[in-house]
């Protein structure tokens, strides 16, 4: 059973979340899981002096240095008063909200609501036009029914009402987003924080349509497909990447925002005729929507989990493109801490960013995403990482065809195994390794502790570490004999694809 401890505090805001949890918004104490599966309500120990602001706060340092006294690590007490019930890190359970059980991205269904939610409070502000708070962004000021006319969010082909959004809201929050509506000490939440921000950023007169998921949202990414099949026709300029080139590389707007129709068939987003107009290429298509942004007209908007004060950034203007910030590589490390056997994943510094390389589905796919203080930063699967290892370093991701559009993940088989203990030695010996251990296990201790691996669940998950964690070298490998004078290109390339700031990707803003 996967327990909490002060190298998980950092992770999703963690050491927040348990701050919130315990004071919670009208004093009411929120319920802890224990490893043992009993539920308690808890409150910071008074005796250990600092800890609550050390966790409000998210002072990892502090934590830690409270942590060494044996008789500072009882951090929590029983908040009924039961005497001599005292709790420390370790004994709460690693549950779903904390990063454990479906892990750190929630699932799809999870981010339709909050993405949908959202643009209901962005409606409100418009409307109000003035500051959200906890007073005049009421249930029932959402449910105001002029309101739903500008929210086109979707659940599937359902279109969400204010009344059943905020019923799936009741539900998806309870577990699996706990952190996204808790209240900060202003008595504001996310949602607020983030349509105040949008609305003084960008002063749209009247009220804008919000679209999630919606047919008019689905017909701007049209013009996306299309201009990548004019790309790669004969016509084309081959701009596009050849390998997994999504909606989201070109534009990651979780929301859009639009005065225009939004009847797509009317007011065609977009549409830009004939292959004969020249209005087909990625420029030009790159160009007007940065163009109808500024205008007032068409925005896609980049949502994530506002900690602190909300803030917005503006990726791939036109025609400067102001992040486009030359990259370098720096080291690697074996998960976050170094231990080569405490984690599936692998870490490579890209510029300022951390990139994280692991499985994504057990033992089938694999994926680097880029860290973020509060929610993933973007995301690179692993045909693009290949294809760009292929293009820039001249070598592929394990022993398969070289050809970018026909790379596959390596499947583990047990006969890689020397393969894979050589690699670990090479790596762990490494100079660009920041933890570099000098003293790698053997191969029959290597083999033994791949094969015994314990996921975060305590359960046994050697075949994806084994998937997980080859794949990693792999990369490494690929990196590390590649052309040696091109390192820091892959590296700006692979950055720019995961947070879709590519050449031909366009313009949006994120707030966070």
């Amino acid at each position: 059973m996967a327990a909490l401890s002060n190298d998980t505090l950092s992770k999703r805001d963690n050491a927040l979340l348990i701050y919130n949890k315990i004071n919670k918004k009208k004093g009411k104490n929120s319920t802890f899981e224990l490893n043992d599966g009993k539920e308690v309500k808890l409150k910071f120990n008074p005796d250990v002096k600092g800890i609550a602001t050390a966790f409000k706060t998210q002072d990892l340092e502090e934590i830690k240095d409270l942590a060494k006294p044996k008789s500072t690590k009882m951090f929590f007490v029983d908040a009924k008063g039961t005497k001599g019930k005292e709790y420390k890190l370790s004994d709460l359970k690693k549950s779903e909200e904390f990063g454990g059980g479906s892990g750190s991205g929630g699932g799809a269904k999870d981010t339709a609501v909050t993405e949908s939610m959202q643009c209901y409070y962005c409606a409100l502000r418009y409307k109000l036009k003035k500051e959200l708070n906890s007073e005049n962004s009421t249930p029932k000021a959402l449910k105001d029914k002029s309101l739903q006319g500008y929210v086109f969010a979707f659940n599937g082909s359902t279109r969400w009402t204010a009344s059943t959004l905020l019923a799936a809201h009741a539900n998806t929050t309870s577990k699996a987003l706990p952190t996204w509506i808790e209240y900060d000490e202003s008595g504001q939440n996310v949602y607020t924080k983030t349509a105040n921000e949008l609305a003084i950023n960008q002063a749209w007169g009247g009220i804008p349509y919000f679209h999630r998921g919606s047919s008019f949202m689905s017909a701007i990414y049209q013009s996306k497909k299309t201009a990548l099949e004019f790309d790669r026709s004969e016509q084309g300029d081959k701009k596009a990447p050849s390998s997994g080139f999504s909606d989201d590389k070109w534009n990651p707007g979780d929301i859009w925002m639009s005065t225009m129709d939004p009847n797509p068939s009317t007011s065609k987003p977009l549409d830009f005729g004939k292959v004969e107009n020249c209005n087909l290429t990625f420029e030009t298509l790159k160009e007007n929507v940065y163009l109808l942004a500024k205008s007032q007209k068409l925005l896609g908007v980049s949502l994530k989990k506002v900690t602190g004060e909300a803030s917005i950034k503006e990726f791939n203007t036109y025609p400067d493109r102001t992040q486009n910030t030359n990259v370098t590589l720096g080291k690697f490390s074996f998960g976050q801490t170094g231990d080569f056997f405490n984690s599936a994943d692998i870490y490579l510094t890209l510029g300022t960013k951390q990139v994280q390389f692991r499985s994504t589905d057990s033992t089938k796919s694999w994926q680097g995403e880029v860290k973020g203080a509060a929610a993933a930063a973007g995301k690179i699967g692993g045909g693009g990482v290949n294809f760009y290892c292929l293009d820039i370093l001249k070598k592929t991701i394990g022993t398969v065809p070289k050809d970018a559009k026909k790379w596959k993940e390596t499947r583990w088989s047990d006969s890689y195994f020397k393969d894979f203990h050589n690699l670990y030695k090479t790596y762990s010996k490494h100079s660009k390794n920041k933890f570099q251990n000098d003293k790698p296990v053997n191969e029959k201790d290597f083999k033994q502790m791949a094969n015994g691996y314990i996921n975060s669940k305590g359960k046994n998950a050697g075949p994806a570490f084994k998937f997980s964690k080859y794949m990693g070298l792999l990369l490494l490998d690929a990196i590390y004999t590649g052309e040696g004078s091109k390192k820091n290109e892959w590296a700006k390339q692979v950055l720019r694809y995961a947070m879709s700031n590519i050449d031909i990707s366009t313009y949006f803003i994120k707030i966070e």
